[in-house]
Protein backbone atom coordinates (compact mmCIF):
# COMPACT_ATOMS: atom_id res chain seq x y z
CA UNK A 1 0.00 0.00 0.00
CA UNK A 2 1.44 3.64 -1.04
CA UNK A 3 1.34 6.70 1.40
CA UNK A 4 0.07 9.53 -0.68
CA UNK A 5 0.34 11.91 1.87
CA UNK A 6 3.75 10.94 2.90
CA UNK A 7 4.59 10.92 -1.11
CA UNK A 8 2.65 13.94 -1.61
CA UNK A 9 5.54 15.61 1.47
CA UNK A 10 8.01 13.95 -0.14
CA UNK A 11 7.17 15.48 -3.81
CA UNK A 12 6.34 18.81 -2.28
CA UNK A 13 9.32 19.20 -0.08
CA UNK A 14 11.95 18.37 -3.54
CA UNK A 15 10.04 20.81 -5.60
CA UNK A 16 8.08 18.36 -7.92
CA UNK A 17 4.78 18.52 -6.61
CA UNK A 18 3.39 21.84 -8.04
CA UNK A 19 1.81 22.29 -11.01
CA UNK A 20 0.93 18.03 -11.26
CA UNK A 21 -1.68 18.16 -13.29
CA UNK A 22 -3.79 15.10 -11.65
CA UNK A 23 -2.25 14.63 -8.09
CA UNK A 24 -0.46 12.04 -6.95
CA UNK A 25 -3.41 9.55 -6.16
CA UNK A 26 -4.36 10.00 -9.34
CA UNK A 27 -0.69 9.50 -11.29
CA UNK A 28 -0.51 6.47 -9.14
CA UNK A 29 -3.64 4.84 -9.36
CA UNK A 30 -2.82 0.94 -9.81
CA UNK A 31 0.63 1.06 -8.49
CA UNK A 32 1.81 -2.03 -6.71
CA UNK A 33 4.24 -0.23 -4.32
CA UNK A 34 5.89 3.11 -3.22
CA UNK A 35 8.64 2.30 -6.16
CA UNK A 36 5.71 1.89 -9.09
CA UNK A 37 3.80 4.55 -7.57
CA UNK A 38 6.86 7.04 -7.82
CA UNK A 39 7.75 6.14 -10.70
CA UNK A 40 4.58 6.70 -12.36
CA UNK A 41 4.13 10.21 -11.01
CA UNK A 42 7.66 10.82 -12.64
CA UNK A 43 6.72 9.65 -16.19
CA UNK A 44 3.29 11.36 -15.70
CA UNK A 45 4.03 14.65 -14.43
CA UNK A 46 7.56 15.37 -14.54
CA UNK A 47 8.92 13.80 -17.49
CA UNK A 48 11.09 16.95 -18.16
CA UNK A 49 13.29 15.90 -15.20
CA UNK A 50 14.16 12.58 -17.18
CA UNK A 51 16.52 15.04 -19.78
CA UNK A 52 18.95 15.67 -16.62
CA UNK A 53 18.48 12.83 -14.48
CA UNK A 54 17.65 8.74 -14.12
CA UNK A 55 14.65 7.45 -13.32
CA UNK A 56 15.80 5.13 -10.69
CA UNK A 57 17.99 8.29 -9.20
CA UNK A 58 14.65 9.97 -8.98
CA UNK A 59 12.84 7.50 -7.38
CA UNK A 60 15.92 6.32 -4.65
CA UNK A 61 15.75 10.14 -3.83
CA UNK A 62 11.80 10.21 -3.37
CA UNK A 63 11.83 7.25 -1.33
CA UNK A 64 14.91 8.58 0.68
CA UNK A 65 12.85 12.18 1.15
CA UNK A 66 9.76 9.95 2.26
CA UNK A 67 11.94 8.20 4.57
CA UNK A 68 13.76 10.25 6.12
CA UNK A 69 11.62 13.35 6.64
CA UNK A 70 10.64 15.36 3.30
CA UNK A 71 11.44 18.40 4.88
CA UNK A 72 15.13 18.15 5.09
CA UNK A 73 16.31 17.77 1.18
CA UNK A 74 16.46 21.31 -1.02
CA UNK A 75 14.38 20.93 -3.93
CA UNK A 76 15.22 20.23 -7.45
CA UNK A 77 12.95 22.22 -9.37
CA UNK A 78 11.76 25.83 -8.39
CA UNK A 79 8.76 27.57 -8.92
CA UNK A 80 8.52 30.58 -10.45
CA UNK A 81 5.27 32.47 -11.28
CA UNK A 82 5.25 34.18 -14.46
CA UNK A 83 4.55 37.86 -13.81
Amino acid sequence: MVDHEALADALRALGMLYGGAGGVAEAARGAANEHEAIRAYILRERPHMLQSYDIDALVALVREAMRSGAGAHPSLEQFGPAR
